[in-house]
């Protein structure tokens, strides 16, 4: 059953740039909110699934601006949409049901929340924050380096030189040679 429901998701999906297989049991569906903003839904499938709802990854990369709240109602309104369906192919009216959730709130938080951790002396009122990332200077490389990089480059995964790599220019030879003929 679960091979079948995955051939029906590509098929519907397969013009949709929104939708990607990840593996054989996850699913992502992007929702564009703005021009530039959108989010992510994973849907993973269990072992047992239709038999039992599948699990909702909100956690990703791209969804990090995300606000808490409007996580939270979101998994709650896919659960409660997959107790209803549950024993019966549920990812396609799911990804649906994404595309038409309403929130009354802000979906997006206004700054990314910072890790640094922030402590107040008692004595002082000094602010401690994480040291910042230092900046990685690219390597410099010599003329010789850059001309072995480049050999190696040339020379690919075969170990062999392309064919003529080596070639005399043929008209520069010519004109150097000039035509000799012998009487």
């Amino acid at each position: 059953m679960n091979e079948e429901e995955r051939e029906v998701l590509k098929s519907i999906y397969e013009s949709d740039p929104n939708f990607t297989v990840v593996n054989d049991t996850t699913f992502q569906y992007k929702i564009i909110v703005d021009n530039d903003r959108f989010y992510i839904v994973e849907i993973h499938w269990p072992d047992n699934y239709p038999d039992v709802i599948p699990t909702f990854n909100l956690d990703l990369f791209s969804n990090r601006l995300l606000t808490n709240e409007f996580k939270t109602k979101l998994i709650e309104k896919l659960t409660a949409d997959a107790n209803e369906q549950l024993g019966m192919p549920m990812t396609y009216t799911l990804f649906e049901s994404i595309k038409d959730f309403s929130f009354d709130g802000d979906v997006f938080q206004n700054t990314l929340i910072s890790s640094a951790s922030v402590t107040l002396p008692t004595t002082t009122t000094a602010v401690t924050a994480t040291p910042p990332v230092p900046t990685v200077k690219k390597e410099q490389l010599s003329k010789a380096q850059k001309r072995r990089q480049w050999n190696n480059r040339v020379v690919g995964e075969e170990g062999q030189k392309p064919r003529g790599h080596d070639w005399v220019d043929i008209v520069r030879h010519l004109s150097q040679t000039g035509n000799k003929i012998e009487s």
